[in-house]
């Protein structure tokens, strides 16, 4: 815990980098905005769905209620005909704000488990070359936050365009938590052993 209270400022500001990168990504490049479709005809498909009264949640398309109605020669019938997607029903109103907090909740925990794995890699030798903490923490970013969604994209249907404009955003993550800690890594060392730095024209 003490080591985390030392690494506070990389790790907080790293948080803060991802954030800003990640709304300037989504809301002002133009990377994204394919990805992002709008239903030719809202009006019919709010009417359809507030017909069929679904409760929160996930839903599958096309689907069956228990796994031994799939061999049903009407389930494989929708299954060949189509469509297939999801869809995701809200419980209320989103909140724009308390996503946004969601989300930069998700990189402070990311660069507090990268400072984590970066202290313990570090023992013994707590003033690492700018490159040697780059490439740990680059590592653990990456780790963090480009292998976790690749897999459900694809399961869950997403684009290959998709996934990978977020892959690219994900590196970019990475990169900048690996610069921000590399960066402020010396005075981080100082606060976890200042005994252990031997200023210059000093006597060890």
């Amino acid at each position: 815990m003490e080591m985390l209270l030392d690494l506070w400022l990389p790790i907080l500001l790293s948080a803060v980098a991802c954030f800003v990168f990640s709304s300037i990504a989504w809301m002002v490049l133009p990377h994204h905005k394919p990805d992002m479709k709008a239903v030719p005809d809202h009006d019919a498909l709010a009417s359809a769905l507030k017909g069929l009264n679904l409760k929160p949640g996930f839903y599958f398309y096309p689907n069956c209620n228990d796994s031994k109605d799939m061999k049903s020669d009407e389930f494989k019938k929708r299954w060949n005909d189509g469509p297939w997607g999801t869809l995701n029903i809200f419980p209320k109103t989103p909140s724009f704000p308390l996503n946004l907090g969601v989300i930069f909740a998700e990189f402070l925990l990311v660069s507090i488990f990268v400072a984590y794995l970066a202290g313990h890699a570090f023992t013994g030798n707590p003033a690492p070359e700018y490159l040697d903490v780059f490439q740990i923490v680059g590592t653990a970013g990456v780790l963090g936050y480009v292998f976790g969604s690749i897999g459900g994209n694809a399961f869950m249907g997403m684009s290959a365009r998709f996934t990978l404009m977020c892959t690219i955003d994900a590196v970019v993550f990475a990169l900048l938590t690996a610069g921000i800690f590399s960066w402020l890594w010396p005075e981080a060392a100082i606060a976890i052993d200042p005994g252990s730095i031997t200023l210059p024209g000093a006597t060890p």
